[in-house]
């Protein structure tokens, strides 16, 4: 009887754990690029992008796991005023990610740390993997994470330089004009169940 009610006890245990997590796809995103010339500031959109996420949010948020995946190609040179730069940036850009050969560009968290919740918004640590142009690389930046019923909102950014994924730095008209080594990623994605 006491083995059957232990039984009993860790099933129940183990149900509860499980069902604490809930399965999230990425159901929208304005994820950017941004950086630096020797003419102006650029910026870039992200337009095709999927995702998932195993994430408890009762009590202390709990990311299990996130996977983010973006198309190189679908990145777009954007103004200020939110239009459509010239498609030959664009080339370059392509070009400087080697997307015919690295068509996606992919982030797949390791960890999180340093939680804190108030209400039902986080802050936090996230540290994961990042491959850019086939070469992959640990990247930990801060994180907030809004929960808002059935979806959760992830906003931050981190800076890191693009030859610490092994890309040169795009020119354009000869040379004239440099693009700058670093460049920011700013993450706006919401995930829902």
């Amino acid at each position: 009887m006491k083995k059957l009610l232990l039984f009993s006890l860790a099933v129940i245990l183990g149900f509860i754990a499980v069902k604490a997590q809930t399965t999230y796809k990425l159901t929208s995103a304005q994820n950017m690029v941004k950086g630096t010339s020797s003419l102006h500031d650029w910026r870039c959109v992200v337009e095709k992008q999927s995702g998932s996420a195993v994430i408890n949010t009762e009590g202390a948020l709990e990311i299990k796991s996130l996977f983010v995946r973006m198309v190189a190609k679908s990145l777009r040179s954007v103004k200020e005023n939110g239009s459509y730069y010239d498609a030959s940036m664009d080339k370059n850009t392509y070009k400087a990610l080697n997307a015919d050969a690295f068509p996606e560009i992919v982030y797949t968290l390791n960890s999180i740390s340093n939680v804190k919740t108030t209400g039902n918004t986080s802050t936090l640590t996230a540290t994961g993997n990042l491959t850019i142009a086939g070469q992959t690389r640990a990247i930990t930046f801060p994180i907030k994470a809004t929960v808002n019923g059935n979806t959760i909102n992830f906003t931050g950014s981190v800076k890191f330089k693009m030859t610490t994924f092994g890309i040169k730095p795009p020119t354009a008209l000869l040379g004239t004009i440099k693009t700058g080594d670093e460049v920011t990623i700013v993450i706006n994605t919401t995930y829902s169940k």
